[in-house]
């Protein structure tokens, strides 16, 4: 896993697979993740960011999608139990 602490990245496009990121700064950046590995971010700040998922995030959310239109109740419950159980993992605090 890459490591940065106390960085500040500006005006770049950073991919965030792989990634640790502790106390950064993220000034006017693309932020890309690609769901090809963890990333942890504590601390850090993103001041007028674009995000992008790419790659494998990107068709993981065509399939949700899809289950949800074209999959009649049992999909719609399926997508709509994902997005809780992400809520419900929410950290308090």
């Amino acid at each position: 896993m890459n490591e940065f602490s106390n960085c500040t990245f500006t005006g770049q496009t950073v991919r965030l697979d792989h990634g640790k990121y502790t106390d950064c700064i993220f000034q006017s950046c693309t932020i890309e993740y690609g769901g090809e590995g963890p990333i942890t971010l504590v601390g850090c700040t993103f001041n007028q960011c674009a995000w992008k998922l790419v790659g494998a995030a990107i068709n993981t959310i065509a399939f949700l999608r899809t289950m949800y239109s074209s999959m009649g109740e049992f999909g719609e419950q399926m997508v709509e139990s994902t997005f809780n159980s992400i809520k419900a993992s929410k950290r308090p605090v």
